[in-house]
């Protein structure tokens, strides 16, 4: 069959509505609010296609499976299983997206491993959900956030006089000991005045804190390290202040 019948649908807010859906084809329904667009799609032909795919299962399936009322119609035939996305918004957090709410993400993966070419590997080197796949550089998200140095970083004062302008680096404050009472960077010194390599060290670690001397701990993180972790990297879901 090449549509979907509907004759005399009135659920809800229909009243005897006669339509031919065609199949195989992208169909929008459009509507001031109120028109009858969810009655129809979801309550009248979701609804009547979920009841029958459960009609197919035994009673014990039938219990656990979602419950579909039958919608008000005098006839409607030409209909096939069919995969609901209602009206809400997807839950989870930003890796949640239809194909993988629906799970057609999972066979589009599978697709892609079994005949892409060049050939990269099994299904997971597809998702942007497991780290064999995902960019390194925004960790699969499609963006990449990164602290605005002017914000963060005021050159012409010294770390004392409040360099650093993110929490907990004010004079005195746990941050600021942790970096002024190193031993190997001048707190009275405008930043602006200190080695390239001392500033590399203090905001980004790595090599040049390896040199400090005194040698820094083990532990050690640049001060960019710091913020990236603490702020940046707790949560795919970042807040404004954030």
């Amino acid at each position: 069959m090449t549509s979907i019948r509907i004759r005399a649908a009135r659920t809800n807010n229909l009243r005897s509505v006669d339509i031919d859906v065609p199949r195989g084809r992208l169909v929008v329904f459009a509507g001031v609010s109120g028109s009858g667009k969810s009655s129809l799609v979801f309550d009248t032909i979701a609804a009547e296609a979920g009841y029958q795919v459960n009609e197919s299962y035994p009673p014990f399936v039938r219990n656990r499976l979602p419950r579909w009322t039958r919608p008000e119609v005098d006839l409607i035939d030409g209909l096939s299983p069919v995969v609901v996305i209602d009206q809400k918004r997807l839950g989870g957090n930003a890796r949640s997206t239809v194909g993988t709410i629906t799970d057609a993400y999972t066979y589009l993966r599978l697709l892609f491993s079994r005949i892409g070419q060049p050939y990269v590997g099994e299904s997971n080197h597809f998702s942007f959900n497991d780290p064999a796949g995902m960019c390194p550089a925004c960790s699969g998200l499609g963006e990449t956030l990164v602290p605005d140095m002017e914000q963060v970083l005021d050159p012409d004062l010294s770390l004392e006089q409040g360099a650093i302008r993110l929490p907990g680096f004010a004079a005195g404050q746990y941050w600021y000991r942790r970096y002024a009472e190193l031993g190997a960077f001048d707190p009275t010194v405008p930043l602006r005045d200190w080695t390239p390599a001392e500033r590399e060290a203090l905001l980004h670690g790595g090599p040049p804190a390896a040199a400090l001397r005194p040698r820094p701990p083990k532990d050690y993180e640049g001060v960019i390290e710091l913020f990236e972790r603490v702020y940046m990297h707790t949560s795919d879901n970042l807040s404004e202040r954030k």
